[in-house]
């Protein structure tokens, strides 16, 4: 059952027809993901239309409230990617990503499910919506649309001598009911990869980092935050201790959640198991030539800027 519906995902995606969802947080903390996304993009010939008029996907905890908001407010912005004529909506957040894909498998195979919801969102004003867009990471469309030989030739200044820590966090394969890992075209769900592969085309050398894909903390961060401390500490300590000059990231909620916290790390473990923490795209505007203002170096709370430039960059 898995395997066929995200096999009827993928035959529905190839339109290449991308609609582009940014969540909430890339308009504010997580602005510097955006900008370096948008030109990150740019540079590979990547395109893909904006939702026009999106809504908070919930991916906090709307589903311990209500369990048909919880599918509805996802669901309205894949129903707004169908009407624009998309085949596929992307989103770079682990959070949203996991948030519309649970809505859209709801929707696609719950028969009551599919017309409580789309009831709702006639009411709002919005089409109706069968759950046949598929939902991918934006780190899944570079991988997949540029390759790694096309991320090769964008190089224009290698990151010759930067060790990196690849941090996927803990939703980005899991569960794989939802975001298909380790089916078609997607990463593999215990080992993910593409993160690790972009950093190598770029120049950059990954380390080894086994806590690549275990959680930040951030569904702690108000209900208990000496977890969360300890749970991004592990993460800073693990990637000091590998070698790596800083912590990479692919998903907003991860990379301000563990920045966040820094200043409690530094207090609780000192600065010794600190490593400055930056987004993918960062990293690969600046191998493709772009300035460290236009990647936007100094919207980083962990002075990635002043390690880069001590390197050379």
């Amino acid at each position: 059952m898995l395997k066929k519906y995200w096999r009827r995902m993928v035959m529905n995606s190839q339109k290449d027809e991308l609609a582009f969802y940014p969540g909430c947080s890339l308009d504010g903390m997580g602005k510097a993901y955006r900008k370096t996304s948008e030109l990150v993009n740019r540079d590979l010939g990547i395109e893909m239309r904006e939702i026009v008029n999106y809504n908070c996907c919930g991916a906090a905890e709307v589903k311990t409230a209500s369990y048909d908001l919880s599918v509805f407010l996802p669901g309205r912005n894949l129903a707004l990617a169908k009407q624009m004529g998309s085949s596929a909506v992307v989103a770079p957040c682990n959070g949203c990503v996991f948030s519309l894909g649970r809505a859209n498998r709801a929707i696609a195979e719950d028969s009551g499910t599919r017309e409580r919801i789309n009831s709702y969102l006639n009411r709002a004003g919005a089409p109706s919506y069968e759950g046949d867009v598929e939902v991918k990471h934006i780190i899944e469309v570079i991988y997949e649309r540029a390759g790694i030989e096309g991320v090769k030739k964008k190089v224009r200044r290698p990151l010759t001598g930067i060790h990196v820590a690849c941090y996927y966090g803990c939703l980005y394969t899991r569960p794989k009911i939802y975001t298909g890992a380790g089916t078609g075209r997607k990463d593999n769900p215990e080992h993910p990869h593409f993160m690790d592969d972009l950093m190598s085309a770029i120049g950059a050398e990954v380390v080894d980092f086994p806590l690549k894909t275990v959680c930040c903390g951030g569904g702690h961060a108000i209900a208990d935050r000496e977890v969360s401390v300890g749970f991004s500490a592990a993460i800073l300590n693990e990637a000091a201790r590998a070698g790596a000059d800083f912590v990479v990231t692919m998903c907003p909620l991860g990379h301000m959640n563990i920045e966040a916290n820094i200043p409690a790390i530094v207090k609780q473990y000192g600065m010794e198991v600190v490593r400055p923490v930056v987004y993918f795209t960062q990293l690969m505007a600046l191998a493709f030539g772009h300035s460290r203002r236009e990647a936007r170096l100094s919207d980083n709370f962990s002075e990635a800027g002043k390690v880069l430039q001590e390197k050379g960059f």
